[in-house]
């Protein structure tokens, strides 16, 4: 089915809820019998206005916001992180740390590799002054890695294992 403009949807609606001059709704009556859209159109907004006026609006009842404010103490707020998924989090983090302890011991990361920023084509056409040579350790680099994994690691500990455990612990009295 075509679209029907705004205007002559709101002409639809007021012929409907017979807000239409005499005048006007005639000449409406008029158009409406030459066009099949329109009619249709009409007969589906005669069946939604009957369904609306069929249902009944429902009220809650007077003291239900006082139910519901008084019920809300009752459950407590569940944390977004369980246990289970804690350990696995903590388990994946101390998985890593550990093969890359293996690794730091190994001497995989012990080179240390010099960049030089002036050997680039692109910083040579817009900077004209010579650039430093920076040393890269790869040992310091995975020592970095390395503590913030374990400050991770505890933080991760902190929030999904260690916290619910004692708030559990004080709800029940223990």
């Amino acid at each position: 089915m075509k679209k029907l403009s705004q205007d002559l949807e709101d002409t639809l609606l007021d012929y409907l809820d017979g807000n239409l001059d005499p005048s006007r709704r005639e000449a409406f009556e008029q158009i409406l019998k030459g066009n099949i859209f329109l009619q249709k159109r009409l007969e589906e907004l005669r069946t939604a206005d009957l369904v609306l006026k069929q249902s009944a609006v429902e009220h809650p009842s007077k003291n239900f916001t006082a139910h519901v404010m008084g019920r809300l103490d009752q459950y407590p707020a569940r944390s977004s992180a369980s246990i289970r998924n804690g350990i696995l989090l903590l388990t994946g983090l101390l998985i890593v740390m550990g093969i890359a302890v293996i690794l730091l011991s190994a001497g995989v990361f012990d080179d240390t590799t010099t960049l030089d920023l002036n050997n680039s084509d692109l910083i040579q056409r817009y900077i004209k002054q010579s650039l430093p040579q920076i040393s890269v350790s790869g040992k310091l680099i995975v020592n970095t890695i390395l503590l913030l994994n374990l400050a991770l690691a505890f933080v991760v500990l902190d929030r999904t294992i260690l916290k619910p455990y004692f708030q559990r612990r004080i709800q029940t009295g223990h």
